[in-house]
């Protein structure tokens, strides 16, 4: 599918084929999710190289005086974002089978706020694949039902959303503050 100038336009039939698949017990999404995760996890906790991706977000300064290259690390990090953006792009269009540019707008903050609730930080350095899934799930499954339950139009569901990421964060900081 290519950029339109309109919403529309159909998805691939190998596309509706793989999001259309039904395992038993689990939805198709949720365990592709977790698959990504799991071998994401893998990739940066369990590599050396993975090591050294982690380390340009928590102390580029050592980094650089261990002899690799931030703007390398920086290059691979922004190639894996992409192939991940695509890969949730092509999920989507798998899901609503069609293709709007748009469409995406509403999952910049959920996207932030799983990554946050799962325990990754802002500044970099600490990050949990699996919690981040964990907490998109949790976001999407929790919150949204949630927040349809309580009447709230889905135009104030994204504040709602936002001001659910800033109590995460305001209790994150007031629990180290605690443990400190």
């Amino acid at each position: 599918i290519l950029v339109l100038p309109k919403p529309g336009g159909k998805a691939p039939d190998w596309l509706l084929s793989i999001m259309s698949f039904k395992p038993p017990y689990i939805p198709f999404p949720i365990l592709a999710a977790l698959i990504i995760a799991a071998v994401v996890h893998f990739g940066l906790m369990r590599t050396s190289y993975g090591v050294i991706l982690r380390g340009s977000g928590g102390n580029a300064a050592a980094l650089r005086r261990a002899g690799w290259s931030l703007l390398k690390t920086k290059i691979v990090l922004f190639a894996l974002t992409g192939l991940f953006g695509a890969l949730s792009g092509m999920a989507l269009i798998g899901i609503t089978t069609s293709a709007d540019a748009n469409i995406g707008n509403g999952y910049t903050l959920l996207s932030i706020a799983g990554v946050i609730l799962g325990g990754g930080e802002f500044v970099g350095g600490r990050v949990s694949p699996i919690g981040a899934v964990l907490g998109a799930l949790t976001l999407a499954l929790a919150a949204s039902p949630l927040l349809t339950f309580m009447h709230i139009p889905p135009d104030w569901q994204v504040a709602a959303n936002g001001a659910i990421l800033i109590i995460v964060l305001a209790a994150r900081v007031l629990i180290s503050r605690r443990e400190r």
